[in-house]
């Protein structure tokens, strides 16, 4: 079996990436629990669900647009999948990516909220029709957040000429220091941990998915066995590749030269990483979806662009 194979299909995307993303959706869930004085389910939890949602028979409501509503769920977990075998890991794999790979990037993190999309739109509940809006107001403002921090990047580590590769972004930090200490930063990285809260759902953007209150499951109202299976399997895929590209951008911090070291550090900073906002998700309530649109419209946006700003007058040298 070649490399590519490997590093697509087992480590580091794949398999590894699978795994851990769905543990790290097991500890998210006993964190919030213990935090709010639940007992929380066991750390297996996750997988047994996933495991016995692929036992399980497929529905399909009468009235759905029937390929879109079995086949919008792969869309999104093929692209992480992939962007996993491109995007390097720090001090552990350097990436398949080419000089462009930042920009995949930034197209692959809307594929799993446009494969939610398009499932509830093709499922024909009315509830998931009323998250799919949600999820789509959302949607158009936190992926502009995304792009505005990542542009904001490229363009200091270039110098004022963009930098589009992923490996070179993080190299610049492993050869200087990370940006995470640069105080330029500091609004961007705020501005992406709101990000992450609004792409992962987590409250106060709870509003499109698992909000009972409201729209019950949301745009997943309607799916079950496989189909749903691959929409959780594609969430564990998102935290992790989150994961990484958080590091990438503010702190791809290494240790020595060895591989599993870095492999177990990389581990043990996705499980800070997932800790801290499974922090946030106990603490917050949701927004109402005017609030959530409001919110992101002023605060994570202000906040990328006062970056962006800051950014563009350390090149020309005014600060």
């Amino acid at each position: 079996m070649s490399a590519e194979i490997i590093h697509f299909l087992i480590f580091p995307g794949g398999l590894f990436a699978l795994v851990l993303g769905i543990f790290m959706l097991s500890l998210e869930r006993i964190v919030v629990a213990r935090l709010q004085g639940r007992v929380g389910p066991p750390i297996y939890q996750n997988f047994i669900d996933v495991i016995k949602l692929f036992n399980k028979e497929i529905l399909v409501p009468k009235d759905s647009k029937e390929i879109v509503f079995m086949y919008a769920p792969v869309l999104g977990f093929a692209a992480l999948i992939a962007m996993l075998y491109f995007i390097p890991l720090p001090g552990v794999y350097e990436g398949a990516g080419n000089n462009s790979d930042l920009i995949i990037l930034i197209y692959v993190m809307a594929l799993p909220a446009i494969s939610h999309i398009l499932g509830g739109s093709a499922s024909s509940s009315p509830y998931a029709a009323i998250a799919v809006n949600r999820e789509l107001k959302l949607m158009l403002v936190y992926e502009v957040v995304f792009v505005i921090i990542a542009f904001s990047i490229a363009l200091y580590v270039g110098k004022g000429s963009a930098v589009l590769s992923l490996k070179d972004i993080m190299n610049y930090q492993l050869n200087n220091s990370p940006l995470i200490l640069d105080w330029k930063f500091w609004p961007a990285i705020v501005a992406f941990v709101i990000f992450v809260l609004a792409t992962m759902e987590f409250p106060p953007f709870q509003v499109a998915h698992h909000n009972d209150a409201d729209v019950m499951d949301g745009f997943l109202i309607e799916h079950s066995s496989i189909p749903l299976a691959i929409y959780e399997m594609t969430d564990a895929l998102k935290i992790v590749l989150l994961s990484i590209v958080f590091q990438i951008f503010f702190c791809p911090c290494v240790i020595g030269g060895d591989v599993v070291v870095n492999l177990l550090f990389f581990i043990a900073k996705t499980v800070i990483f997932v800790m801290f906002f499974s922090l946030l998700h106990a603490i917050f309530a949701s927004f109402r979806i005017d609030q959530a649109f409001k919110f992101l419209i002023i605060v994570p946006t202000t906040l990328s662009l006062i970056t962006l700003v800051l950014v563009i007058l350390s090149i020309k040298g005014l600060i």
